[in-house]
This record gives C-alpha cells, structure tokens and sequence, in this order.
C-alpha cells in the first residue's frame, strides 16, 4: 500500500485516542468553549479516521 491512507489513519488514531484520554482523565470541568472545541477536534479526528480507512480499503 504505498499511498497517504494509512498515515491518515495513524495520525487520526493516535489523536482520537489522545483526545478520548484527555476527556476522561480530566480533573476538573473545562470552560464551555475549551469542552466545545475538544469534542469538534474528537468528532473531526474520527471522521478523519472512518474516512482514511473507508479510502484504504476502497484502492484495495
């Protein structure tokens, strides 16, 4: 496979999970905009990854 997909996919992956720990070992409730932007990153890293993987396995 020598194409971008599964980069995509290791950088989506990593980021989701870091966010996914970020969020649930939080010692204290963020501010509302600091809460609203983690998950729009969350909701944007896991688009990302369906995707690459949806793109991955569409060339194959």
């Amino acid at each position: 496979m020598n194409s971008r997909w599964p980069k995509i996919m290791l950088m989506s992956g990593l980021t989701s999970a870091w966010l996914l720990y970020d969020i649930a070992t939080a010692t204290e409730t963020p501010r509302q905009a600091v809460a609203i932007l983690q998950y729009a990153l969350l909701a944007c890293a896991l688009i990302g990854l369906v995707g690459s993987i949806v793109m991955a396995a569409a060339e194959k």
